[in-house]
């Protein structure tokens, strides 16, 4: 599958080293126009559309494509606690008691729902043998590692425990329920990894995953960047869709995009060293969703990230 083309966004307008003091005037002096005015009429003059108001919203009904379930490096998989509090009073926490699943898990899941989504519509087991899997992830011979390193993270998988009150209660239709549950109520694993395993998909975990996700996400390319193993991209693909959903465009300020995907620690870091591992390791992750997500994303002056969706919505 050809690479997403990259989208180049400039950061030297996210994050101003200057801040511009509004000062009072009297009617003798002329009244200091905004930089937002001066953007503004230079675009009318141009005859270009005037940009979005960037008023960030916060997604109406929750959804497990929107939660960070693995790590996004090697670092990060010792993780055992995240919390995610959004806007709207509602928050998303995940105990990861034998740590955060690898970089290589999000692959694992993908290969277990690309081949076995026709089962998962009708029941909560898929049947797949170890060799099996991994051959059709890697796409080449199974090396004892590969095995073991699928065995530790289907593990971790199995001891992930979610709280959250983000869902939409399929009774009540609001949100009245606070959930508890994982991805993966049980596992029966075959002693020998060319024989058939069972896993046994939790049915909240499944319950989010059948309302269009299946549908909507396109599973080739999940496992072409799972082949590739970028993590953050194949998490940013789902989440960025979730958000877009139907909108024409969809804005959210960074620092709440970055605390959206378990990112918020970026947020405390110093400007100079914020936007340095927003440009290596974000911006990078989202030019591969470019074309697949969204038609592209603009960053402008006032923090915010601005995703366009792939069709004109009218």
């Amino acid at each position: 599958m050809p690479r997403p083309s990259s989208v180049q966004t400039s950061t030297s307008d996210v994050y101003p080293d200057t801040v511009t003091h509004q000062r009072e005037t009297s009617l003798t002096l002329p009244q200091m126009r905004t930089s937002e005015e001066i953007n503004k009429q230079i675009r009318e003059s141009l005859r270009l559309p005037a940009k979005p108001e960037a008023q960030p919203t916060v997604p109406i009904e929750g959804h497990v494509c929107e939660f960070p379930l693995w790590a996004f490096s090697k670092r990060r998989s010792t993780l055992t606690h995240l919390r995610i509090n959004y806007e709207d009073g509602t928050y998303f926490q995940l105990e990861a008691l034998r740590g955060m699943p690898s970089v290589l898990s999000p692959g694992y899941l993908d290969t277990l729902w690309y081949y076995g989504q026709k089962d998962l519509f009708s029941q909560k087991c898929v049947e797949m043998s170890a060799y099996r899997l991994l051959s059709y992830l890697h796409q080449g011979p199974v090396h004892g590692e590969q095995y073991r390193g699928f065995v530790r993270d289907m593990k971790r998988h199995f001891a992930l425990q979610i709280e959250t009150d983000r869902f939409i209660d399929p009774v009540t239709h609001g949100r009245t329920h606070t959930a508890y549950f994982r991805v993966l109520d049980g596992m029966e694993l075959a002693r020998n990894g060319k024989g058939e395993s069972r896993f046994y998909f939790n049915d909240i975990f499944l319950r989010s995953l059948r309302s269009g996700y299946l549908r909507q996400l396109d599973l080739d390319f999940c496992l072409f960047l799972d082949r590739k193993v970028e993590p953050l991209a194949r998490f940013l693909y789902a989440h960025v869709a979730k958000r877009l959903g139907e909108k024409s465009v969809y804005v959210r300020s960074v620092d709440g995009f970055l605390s959206d995907i378990g990112m918020e620690y970026l947020a405390q870091f110093p400007v100079k060293r914020r936007t340095e591992r927003l440009k290596r390791v974000v911006f990078p992750a989202l030019d591969l969703i470019t074309g697949q997500a969204c038609s592209r994303y603009d960053l402008d002056d006032r923090g915010n990230i601005f995703f366009y969706s792939l069709e004109p919505r009218f």
